[in-house]
């Protein structure tokens, strides 16, 4: 048995530390230890969640169980890199005994251990020590006693931190293959397409009509707000789905390409719901950008919004698209939105087979 939580307990350490961000960074420690802290606290917030809402929260089980994995990939990269050799200890180590403790209390007691980490942490200058790898030793058997009474395989929780860790920072970046290679043309996403974006005055409004090859296709489309604010171009976002996440409910029903053949696909992955799911994710990234200037100059897409896209297209045949791909096609949908925007529309050529989305200005101005 100690050999089979060594094996996977070193091999989720190596992994980890590939993953490692924040290597690198001078405060490197300090900021383990932050994010160790904050898991910590994400831990016993499930738990008052799950007390106070109790048949009302039925994703329990699989949070506490992500928030879990998390808190131990900050606390091995500390082993790691304070206390290497520790990891074989606890690798045998045992739950703390808790038998007389109700089992909230099992929650604070692990939280009471983190903090005299980090006191330990605090007093060392976050340099490594005796004390650290004590009080290591006894945060990791509180962490089983928790693990333990929640009924979480470890080993099975940070497996899980590993794939998340991988969908969003993979090793090797390589595009999902589209999902309907298999169909036939007619219901396969446009491999190559030209759309022009033209931005016409009607009254009072601001709106953008779709034309493809001459003809105009799609609703006309308004900000559809007091404070305009360029949405009527959003549609460029769908398009974005469809090149870099291969995936687009609302393009094939633009562009009539649902895959018709096969019943289940058709209502079930290119139908009404689908088509809201999208248009409600571009909704919810798009009132995040708002705030950012619309990523102007951000090179990143924040981990906590890419997670929660990946969790609202669950059950969807997109969420085997992983996180890094949809970095690229809201980077890419926001850098093409910009220009739209800031040139008051313009044509856009899409390559699916390249995974390219080009821009460039309309040769006459439309009035």
């Amino acid at each position: 048995m100690a050999k089979h939580h060594d094996h996977w307990l070193v091999r989720f350490a190596e992994i980890a530390a590939k993953s490692d961000k924040l290597k690198g960074n001078p405060d490197h420690i300090p900021l383990l230890t932050a994010g160790m802290l904050g898991e910590c606290g994400s831990v016993i917030a499930e738990l008052k969640k799950e007390q106070r809402d109790r048949e009302a929260y039925p994703r329990y089980l699989s949070r506490m169980m992500e928030e879990v994995g998390d808190f131990t990939w900050y606390f091995i990269r500390l082993v790691t890199e304070l206390a290497p050799t520790l990891l074989r200890e606890l690798s045998t180590a045992k739950p703390a005994s808790t038998k007389l403790v109700r089992p909230t209390q099992r929650f604070l007691l692990f939280g009471g251990a983190v903090s005299r980490l980090l006191e330990v942490l605090g007093e060392s200058n976050h340099k490594p020590s005796k004390a650290f790898a004590s009080q290591a030793v006894d945060v990791w058997k509180h962490l089983l006693s928790i693990a333990r009474q929640e009924h979480i395989d470890l080993q099975a929780a940070t497996s899980d931190n590993l794939a998340k860790t991988q969908s969003r920072w993979p090793e090797d970046r390589k595009f999902l293959p589209l999902f309907d290679e298999d169909y036939d043309p007619e219901e396969q996403l446009p491999r190559k397409l030209t759309v022009d974006f033209l931005d016409r005055t009607r009254g009072a409004h601001s709106v953008v009509v779709l034309r493809c090859n001459g003809i105009n296709f799609g609703d006309r489309l308004t900000d559809n707000i007091e404070d305009p604010d360029g949405y009527r171009y959003h549609d460029v976002f769908h398009f974005a789905h469809a090149v870099y996440l291969g995936w687009s409910p609302v393009v094939r029903a633009l562009l009539r390409t649902k895959r018709k053949s096969v019943p289940k696909k058709d209502e079930g992955q290119d139908g009404a719901r689908a088509i809201i799911l999208e248009e409600a994710v571009s909704a919810i990234v798009f009132n995040r950008a708002k705030q950012l200037n619309y990523f102007d100059g951000i090179p990143t897409v924040d981990f906590d919004l890419l997670k929660l896209v990946h969790e609202f297209v669950a059950g969807y045949e997109v969420e085997k698209v992983p996180m890094w791909q949809w970095e690229v096609a809201i980077q890419e949908g926001y850098r093409l939105f910009r220009l739209l925007r800031n040139n008051k529309g313009g044509t856009l050529t899409l390559n699916l087979k390249t995974r390219q989305l080009k821009y460039r200005p309309l040769h006459k101005p439309h009035r």
